[in-house]
């Protein structure tokens, strides 16, 4: 089985995942892991194709081709890891994520958690609303959105573009993934001031993604195994991966960075922005609605409208 993964802890994790599955399942199946085979964008059409067997990513990676997706991603004002893996696991989230992934033909494990992102790296201080206004940013998903709202102009741009975008001016502000990643991205070069929490995206899902019919050919004790190597995978990322925002972080402070965290009030105004956010989604897009509703309904408080 082929699998498509993204860089450093992204494929660490693939990595923890396919070497356990291939321990567990005594030459029945091998995973062989491929560093960004193919692009996000085209995932559905790999999988379709067969290029690929899996792919091993985050659901909000896929937006484009379903925007309900990016909940299962992680969203503003959000859960913390731990809160989202309940939801996965113990609440009805997996169902409504298959509810979703019906529709094209696909079936996601759930696989692992990452911690929150960093909340963004600026050229200067951010201290009102008064400073979004007008402010160029690269930016993604529902976060985006939410920015739009206070008068930000967003950029959706990859990786490999954000470091050009900062050089020739095109923004002055980016957020990308955790502080960990944003490092190898070379963030503190361009725009000193980081601002956490990362209040755009508090947890990140990850999940293996394959063909349904790929699934269920394969044998009760295969699907075990892969099942039982994404909660190897998951414990390994929760385990893991906030050692490496706290090593980050230091380091960013040693090199200078000034690390501070958001101004209480403009959090409001961004978290009230947000709510706007997911009124307007669920109102237009019944799986938003759907998926929104599955997640209220575990908190225990179906009848807002916060993400919080």
């Amino acid at each position: 089985m082929n699998s498509l993964l993204h860089p450093h802890l992204f494929g660490e994790s693939a990595r923890v995942f396919a070497d356990e599955v291939n321990a567990l399942a005594n030459g029945e199946l091998h995973i062989e892991v491929h560093d960004q085979l193919v692009l996000d964008v085209d995932a559905f059409e790999a999988l379709h194709s067969g290029l690929v067997d899996a792919v091993w990513g985050s659901p909000g990676h896929h937006h484009r081709e379903e925007p309900a997706l990016i909940l299962f991603g992680g969203f503003p004002f959000g859960p913390d890891p731990d809160e989202f893996s309940a939801w996965m696991k113990e609440g009805e989230g997996a169902s409504a994520l298959d509810e979703i992934y019906s529709h094209h033909g696909l079936r996601s494990i759930y696989c692992g958690v990452l911690p929150e992102e960093a909340g963004g790296w600026f050229r200067f201080p951010i201290n009102t609303t008064h400073d979004l206004n007008g402010l160029a940013m690269r930016s993604f998903g529902y976060g985006a959105q939410t920015l739009r709202n206070l008068g930000v102009t967003t950029y959706e741009l990859p990786a490999s573009d954000i470091r050009p975008a900062f050089e020739n001016g095109v923004i002055d502000a980016a957020e990308f993934a955790m502080p960990s990643i944003d490092s190898l991205l070379g963030f503190p070069e361009y725009a000193p001031y980081l601002y956490i929490p990362g209040w755009q995206q508090p947890s990140t899902a990850l999940e293996l993604l394959v063909l349904e019919k790929t699934w269920l050919a394969l044998s009760e004790s295969i699907r075990g195994s892969i099942e039982r190597a994404c909660d190897e995978a998951l414990r390994w990322t929760r385990d893991i991966a906030v050692q490496h925002q706290d090593n980050a972080i230091a380091d960013f402070r040693a090199r200078g960075v000034k690390v501070l965290e958001w101004p209480p009030q403009l959090l409001d105004a961004l978290e009230l922005s947000w709510t706007q956010v997911i009124k307007a989604e669920t109102a237009a897009d019944p799986r938003v609605a759907m998926a929104w509703k599955s997640y209220l309904d575990f908190k225990g408080d179906g009848a807002q409208s916060s993400g919080r």
